[in-house]
């Protein structure tokens, strides 16, 4: 069985340099060979995917939890450990093959947004 380096890149979100959500990409070097010279300078995962030919994509049913921070996310999101943190996990596809692209955890403080359902 071989064996598949997989890369975890993060991307802290700010609003008014307050950081408001981090979003955390997992993306195997097999179906991405450069990622680990690339990780350090993506700001955008979709453009990335772009830029290597992946221009169809789109995410798997997405699940909601609603969390407390951890020690690390309430330094890196400069927030009290009473401040409710909701997660968004998915899988991003590409659409023509359905091969997954990234596994994706976004972690947004939920007193910076609103939410419309």
């Amino acid at each position: 069985m071989a064996e598949n380096k997989v890369f975890k890149i993060g991307r802290l979100r700010l609003m008014d340099d307050s950081p408001i959500a981090l979003h955390t990409s997992f993306v195997a070097k097999s179906t991405f060979p450069e990622i680990e010279k690339d990780g350090p300078d993506i700001t955008s995962m979709f453009q990335y995917y772009r830029q290597r030919g992946f221009v169809e994509f789109e995410s798997s049913r997405s699940t909601l939890n609603v969390i407390f921070p951890t020690l690390f996310e309430r330094d890196i999101l400069q927030c009290s450990s009473l401040i409710p943190l909701l997660q968004v996990e998915s899988l991003c596809r590409n659409k023509r093959s359905n091969q997954v692209l990234e596994h994706t955890v976004i972690i947004y403080r939920s007193d910076w947004f609103t939410y419309v359902i």
